[in-house]
């Protein structure tokens, strides 16, 4: 598929997929959220791809929201054309699906502004690190819209009732810092420095077993619903799974051979 508004780059076992309307700071159109939901489908998929990150092209932001030109489309599509907007609808709600169903860890640099849309994008991700630059702002109030993409879920998750409250009943933008406070976040950094450090920390990743990952991720995902007693009883499944994998064949080879282990090969 050739992409109008992302970039999608592999190169060392990483997919990185670029919001790229850097003019108009990576606002989020409909296209742009199809053509993501393609590339993660798209790097799930491929062999040669472990890690997913996701950042915005430029300096000023990851995304800034969603194109003013597609509210305006939008609201004369709602009055001429309910079909549409109902497709429509139902194409945004695939993406936090397609999320929670992925076998590799994500990352997402946040470079910038990254509001509404931009801001509820990264808590579909498995980890979020911010530039010093950055802003964070559930703004959809302040536009006359309610937040999506999972969001009134994920984030009373991710920081609390309170906090959550506070961001999407205000549309308050918050700067990083505050984000790494309250825990949206998980690391500021210059933002000279910001996809150096999410490319170390998917080197980190590289080093784990994908088998383990795989059923890590799902597990913590799960964990959000469960109880104590599902959570150990799925942790034994995967466990099991594990002990049997490739990888974990290699890693007990390497470590009595004193060498390191190569998962990639393990896994083909």
């Amino acid at each position: 598929m050739a992409y109008e508004t992302i970039l999608y780059d592999v190169a060392d076992e990483i997919a990185t997929v670029t919001l790229n309307r850097p003019a108009k700071m990576n606002a989020y159109t409909t296209t742009m959220g199809a053509e993501i939901t393609d590339a993660m489908i798209r790097a799930d998929a491929d062999a040669d791809v472990r890690v997913i990150m996701i950042t915005g092209a430029g300096d000023r932001a990851f995304c800034a929201g969603a194109d003013m030109s597609m509210f305006a489309s939008d609201i004369k599509t709602r009055e001429e054309k309910p079909a549409v907007t109902e497709r429509r609808a139902r194409a945004v709600v695939s993406l936090p699906q397609v999320m929670r169903n992925l076998s590799k860890p994500t990352i997402a640099a946040i470079n910038g502004y990254a509001l509404g849309v931009g801001c509820t994008i990264p808590l579909l991700f498995d980890v979020r690190i911010a530039s010093d630059n950055a802003k964070m702002g559930v703004i959809f109030p302040r536009v006359g819209l309610m937040s999506e993409l999972g969001s009134s879920y994920l984030m009373p998750r991710l920081i609390g009732l309170a906090r959550t409250a506070e961001m999407m009943l205000t549309g308050r933008q918050y700067p990083a810092g505050e984000c790494l406070a309250m825990g949206l976040v998980s690391r500021v950094v210059p933002l000279a420095n910001l996809m150096t450090t999410a490319r170390e920390l998917a080197g980190d990743m590289l080093q784990c077993s994908p088998t383990s990952l795989a059923y890590t991720r799902k597990a913590l995902y799960q964990g959000l619903d469960g109880t104590l007693e599902t959570a150990m009883a799925f942790e034994g499944f995967a466990l099991e799974k594990c002990y049997v994998s490739p990888e974990h064949k290699e890693y007990v080879a390497a470590f009595l051979e004193k060498r390191k282990p190569n998962f990639k090969k393990a896994k083909a």
